[in-house]
């Protein structure tokens, strides 16, 4: 995942030309956010799971991020507060990639 977020060329190669401008797009927006309740689009899903969260967000059509977000707070937006995201796998029409 972390050579997707950097290299965009390998995320072009490997999403398809569509899906790795707007996945590169969201990652930026992603460094850009200070905490991830700043970033301009909220996830399609957030599921807490024992003090993390797994989040899916909306990459482009057919295709979603799956994030995970350790969060301390308390309550089902807990995740806004945090600052790192970490990128788990694309899924792209079902299949995924990690």
């Amino acid at each position: 995942m972390r050579d997707l977020a950097t290299e965009p060329k390998k995320a072009y190669r490997h999403l398809g030309s569509e899906n790795g401008q707007a996945f590169i797009g969201l990652v930026a927006d992603f460094r850009a956010a200070f905490f991830a309740g700043d970033l301009p689009m909220g996830p399609l899903s957030a599921t807490k799971v024992e003090g993390t969260f797994e989040l899916d967000w909306f990459v482009s059509t057919g295709c979603t991020l799956k994030t995970v977000i350790a969060a301390s707070g308390v309550g089902d937006e807990a995740w806004k507060d945090a600052h790192r995201i970490h990128l788990k796998a694309i899924v792209i029409e079902g299949e995924v990639f990690a």
